[in-house]
C-alpha cells in the first residue's frame, strides 16, 4: 500500500464527510486550498500542481509537468463527476453517482472505455456515514497487466495496481471478478473526532484474507484532503484529522501473516478558517523505518 497517499489521509481516488445528514455533504467545498506537492523534496518541480477557476473550483491536476487529471462536475448538485486522463499507454476514468442527497454512491474505473473496477457504498441510516463498501475486480485484467505504472490514475487516485494485481494473482478460483469487502468503524467522542475513522476491516473471501486497519490521530490539525470526493486511495479523504498511527494486521485463513504499523508527524503551520494545517508529512514504516516526507504548498 502506497503511504505517500495515506499519510495525507490522495486521495484520490470515496468521500469524507460521514456524519451530517443534510444535503450536499460531499460537494467539493475545500475549507483549505492545495496548490501543490512534492514527494520526498520540495526543491525541484512539484510533483502534483492543482488548478482551480476564477471561482475557486478544481478543474486539473497537472502530474509531473506533463499529465494530468482532467475533474467535470454536475452542474446542478456541484459534486465530482468524473476524473480523466490521457497517458501513454492507457486513457483512464473514474465515474462518480451520488443519490438523491448528493452522497456518493458508487465509483467506477473504466480503462480504455471497459469497466475494470467497480465500488458500491452503503450507509447508515441514521448518520449517512459509509459503513461498507463493495468492490469488484476485473480479475483478468488485473491479472494479466503488463504496465502497472502508466495506470497513473489509478496509481494516485484509487489505489495500488501492483498490490491489486498481485492478490489477483493468487486468487486460485475460476471467478472472472475477484471481490473484498470493506466495513467501517468510527471514533465516538467529541464532535471533531466524531468524522474519524478508527477501524477498517477488508475481507478478501476467495483469499481468505482479512486486513484489519486501526488509527489514531492527531487531534490539533486537519486532514487537507477530508471530503474531497475524488480522495479514494488508501481512504485519503475519509479522516478530518491528521492520523499518528496505523496498524495493518493481516491474517489468511486466520493466521497472523504480517503486521506493520506506520507513525506519522506534521511540520510547518498553515492557518486557514482558525485551523492548522501542516506543510510538512513525514511518514515511517516499521518495516524499514525510513522516512518519506512529503510537503504541501497551499493557497493563500
Amino acid at each position: 500500500m502506497k503511504k505517500n497517499i495515506l499519510l495525507l489521509a490522495l486521495a484520490i481516488f470515496v468521500v469524507g464527510a460521514f456524519t451530517s445528514c443534510q444535503k450536499n455533504v460531499e460537494t467539493y467545498q475545500p475549507k483549505c486550498k492545495i496548490k501543490k506537492i512534492w514527494y520526498r523534496s520540495d526543491v525541484y518541480d512539484p510533483n502534483e500542481v492543482y488548478n482551480y477557476d476564477d471561482k475557486g473550483v478544481l478543474t486539473s491536476i497537472t502530474i509531473d509537468s506533463t499529465q494530468s487529471f482532467e475533474f467535470t462536475y454536475n452542474k446542478k448538485e456541484k459534486t465530482v463527476s468524473s476524473i480523466y486522463h490521457v497517458g501513454e499507454k492507457y486513457t483512464e476514468t473514474v465515474n462518480i453517482t451520488y443519490n438523491d442527497d448528493d452522497l456518493m454512491e458508487s465509483m467506477t474505473y473504466t480503462v480504455d472505455g471497459q469497466v475494470r473496477q467497480e465500488m458500491t457504498v452503503s450507509r447508515d441510516e441514521e448518520t449517512n456515514r459509509i459503513s461498507k463498501i463493495e468492490e469488484n475486480y476485473d480479475k483478468d485484467f488485473f491479472d494479466n497487466l503488463i504496465y502497472t505504472k502508466d495506470l497513473l490514475l489509478y496509481n494516485r487516485m484509487v489505489g495500488d495496481v501492483e498490490e491489486i494485481q498481485q492478490l489477483c494473482k493468487q486468487d486460485a478460483s475460476k471467478d472472472l471478478i475477484f471481490r473484498s469487502t470493506k466495513t467501517f468503524t468510527y471514533e465516538e467522542g467529541s464532535e471533531k473526532n466524531f468524522d474519524n475513522i478508527s477501524q477498517i476491516v477488508e475481507e478478501y473471501p476467495s483469499l481468505r484474507r482479512v486486513v484489519t486497519r486501526t488509527y489514531q490521530y492527531d487531534e490539533e490539525s486537519f486532514n487537507p484532503f477530508y471530503g474531497l470526493p475524488f480522495a479514494y486511495a488508501d481512504y485519503a479523504g475519509y479522516y478530518l484529522n491528521n492520523k499518528l498511527y496505523e496498524t495493518e494486521d493481516v491474517t489468511v485463513e486466520g493466521i497472523p501473516t504480517r503486521s506493520v504499523t506506520y507513525t506519522y508527524s506534521y511540520e510547518g503551520l498553515h492557518y486557514m478558517n482558525n485551523k492548522m494545517y501542516p506543510r510538512q508529512f513525514i511518514t515511517i514504516s516499521s518495516e524499514n523505518n525510513i522516512p518519506i516526507h512529503t510537503y504541501i504548498l497551499y493557497v493563500k
